[in-house]
């Protein structure tokens, strides 16, 4: 579903000749005012010097949701169910931390843990790596209620 998600904006990116709108579902509780929150606090680009150039924060069609890059290689999507404790991947990045919930390839899904609500961060990781997009926006995920942590 993931790697739908990411081929989907790339789709409409390159059908459009330029930086279009990245289609994107609404998680079920993009509305939350903590979501609103973590829109708001994300920052404009993502990269840390790692990469040629700044993969560069577009609009997306969801409320609660971002993306980033021309295809995108980063989506998030806040408000999403809020993952019961696992014996997955966990890593802390800032003062969040991320389960890791599906690697398909190379594109990898993190879902933030202990945080009310949960926001899910796609990624394409053959553009950008999964530690340079989580530490760009836990800040931002941050903001939301802290419910828990990884054990």
């Amino acid at each position: 579903m993931r790697i739908l998600l990411l081929a989907a904006a790339a789709a409409v990116t390159a059908l459009s000749g330029c930086a279009t709108a990245v289609i994107l579902p609404p998680a079920d509780e993009a509305a939350a005012p903590g979501c609103a929150a973590v829109v708001v606090s994300l920052p404009e680009e993502l990269g840390d010097g790692s990469l040629p150039q700044p993969l560069e924060r577009r609009s997306t069609t969801a409320q609660g949701a971002a993306a980033f890059g021309d295809p995108s290689a980063v989506t998030l999507r806040c408000g999403m169910p809020e993952p019961a404790p696992s014996t997955a991947r966990c890593i802390t990045l800032g003062e969040v931390d991320w389960i890791e919930v599906a690697a398909e390839e190379d594109v990898w899904t993190f879902v933030s843990y202990g945080r009310s609500p949960a926001t899910e961060v796609v990624i394409d990781t053959d553009v950008v790596s999964a530690v340079t997009a989580l530490e760009g926006v836990s800040s931002a995920v941050a903001r939301t209620e802290l419910t828990g942590a990884c054990s």
